[in-house]
């Protein structure tokens, strides 16, 4: 879908940009690299719940599974297009505006969202649809 941009990010530290590797003393992750940054935020979502469930007009999202597992909804709301990916710990996930977006934890999950936009409520639109 036009819109949505998926990464994995490399498990090394030998390359320049965003990436992430394992060492003795544990993860280390650099989730954005020359990125303008005006809002982010941290999430769990509990298996068998859900978040999201709207899109927003103006502000684009990028979303870093840290643990866990989800199903991520999208749907084009210009085009009618609908995808839906299965997104694992160490993916990057790029939302642009006006994709309507839910995520579901298939597993006890942690989330990283961060924008170049602020968040601002007025630029959200909430709706109910069918994921």
């Amino acid at each position: 879908m036009k819109g949505l941009q998926i990464e994995n990010l490399p498990e090394t530290k030998e390359v320049e940009g965003a990436k992430r590797w394992e060492e003795d003393k544990g993860e280390f992750v650099q989730i954005a690299y020359d990125e303008d940054m005006r809002h982010l935020a941290y999430f769990e979502l509990k298996k068998g719940f859900w978040r999201g469930r709207h899109y927003h007009e103006e502000k684009s999202e990028t979303f870093y599974v840290v643990s866990g597992v989800i199903r991520a909804v999208f749907i084009s709301h210009d085009r009618a297009e609908r995808e839906e990916h299965v997104l694992y710990k160490g993916q990057k996930i790029r939302v642009k505006p006006r994709i309507w977006h839910v995520f579901y934890g298939l597993e006890d999950s942690t989330v990283v969202e961060y924008s170049p936009q602020k968040y601002d409520e007025n630029d959200t639109c909430r709706g109910d649809f069918e994921a």
